[in-house]
């Protein structure tokens, strides 16, 4: 595995983003988690059959991208005591 295969966390701020505009929609907190993996495993799926990664890797890197997301933003709302 090469550095180059780790594109996909650049999208960690986009599915962020996407995460807080479901907010408005969805009112049960615990599919926030759920919601940034599947916004994180089709954002990579997409970007990886555009640049020929596996799938394989493109599906781990999206469960990983949506982790960190729903992980960076709770980590702000502790630190920030809201």
């Amino acid at each position: 595995m090469e550095l180059s295969d780790f594109w996909g966390l650049a999208g960690l701020p986009f599915v962020m983003a996407l995460v807080q505009v479901v907010k408005a929609y969805v009112d049960d907190k615990r599919a926030y988690p759920l919601v940034a993996m599947a916004f994180g495993i089709a954002i990579n799926l997409a970007v990886g059959f555009q640049t020929g990664v596996s799938p394989l890797l493109a599906v781990l890197l999206g469960v990983v991208v949506g982790l960190a997301a729903s992980g960076l933003y709770s980590s702000g709302k502790a630190i920030s005591g809201n």
